[in-house]
């Protein structure tokens, strides 16, 4: 009777193993036994420089990030289009922020400044973000279609009478020549 480390049944080997290991003690060479030699010579190549990466030196740990002026670590740049994405309200339109303005590639005062008077901020933030995703953001518009959905969806609710104003003025801010009417206005 076969103990339970000498029962086929019972070992925990694989059947790709024990036939390494047959092969190895035969002196002969199979498809198995090559394939699982070559794969073990590839993930040990592959993970020979990522050991490396992972292993910190001392010195690296000891200095501090960058602070910025207001004393907080130093974020690395945001690609504009992740960061517009992220400052949309879940009612589909925009407010006009400092973070805002810099995914436009402006600052607050400049986004402000050609505002017509008649216009919230919220109406026109929205057309100028869904004026620069077209103008700017059109290889990427599988990315941002569905919140550009839901932005005119939110501008059509408000009942805006001056969107065309408020689509040339942000034209001309952002540099664009981009139609109310591919808007989805």
């Amino acid at each position: 009777m076969l103990t339970k480390d000498e029962n086929p049944r019972y070992r925990s080997d694989t059947i790709e193993e024990q036939s390494c290991h047959l092969s190895y003690i035969k002196g002969k060479s199979s498809r198995t036994t090559n394939f699982f030699s070559n794969f073990k010579k590839k993930v040990r190549a592959f993970l020979k420089p990522r050991e490396k990466s992972l292993q910190t030196d001392d010195a690296d740990c000891r200095h501090s990030p960058k602070l910025n002026e207001t004393g907080l670590p130093e974020q690395p740049p945001r690609d504009p289009l992740l960061q517009l994405v992220s400052l949309q309200k879940a009612s589909g339109c925009w407010l006009l922020d400092a973070a805002l303005a810099a995914a436009l590639g402006k600052t607050s005062e400049e986004v402000e400044k050609p505002k017509p008077a008649s216009v919230s901020q919220e109406v026109w933030v929205t057309i100028l973000a869904l004026i620069w995703l077209h103008g700017f953001k059109t290889d990427a518009k599988e990315e941002w279609e569905l919140l550009a959905l839901k932005a005119v969806s939110w501008l059509q609710a408000q009942n805006v009478p001056f969107v065309t104003e408020c689509v040339e003025a942000g034209n001309a801010l952002l540099g664009c020549s981009v139609q109310k009417d591919s808007l989805g206005l």
